[in-house]
């Protein structure tokens, strides 16, 4: 068994996709111009495309 991993390096990806989340919802609840709304479908978008490539690499 390899050696202990940090909580930081553990914590890390999962905190920047709740970050992209809460600002994706945000952003589609409160900024309803033609720039706010690609932005916060690209930002729910993400965490969607991070788990669809960590199920495909976890079949393969």
């Amino acid at each position: 068994m390899s050696g202990r991993r940090s909580l930081a390096l553990i914590w890390r990806w999962p905190s920047l996709l709740a970050v992209s989340s809460i600002f994706g919802l945000l952003s589609a609840l409160l900024g309803q111009t033609d720039f706010w709304l690609p932005l916060s479908w690209i930002a729910l978008a993400a965490p969607l495309a991070v788990a669809a490539v960590c199920i495909g690499r976890s079949r393969a």
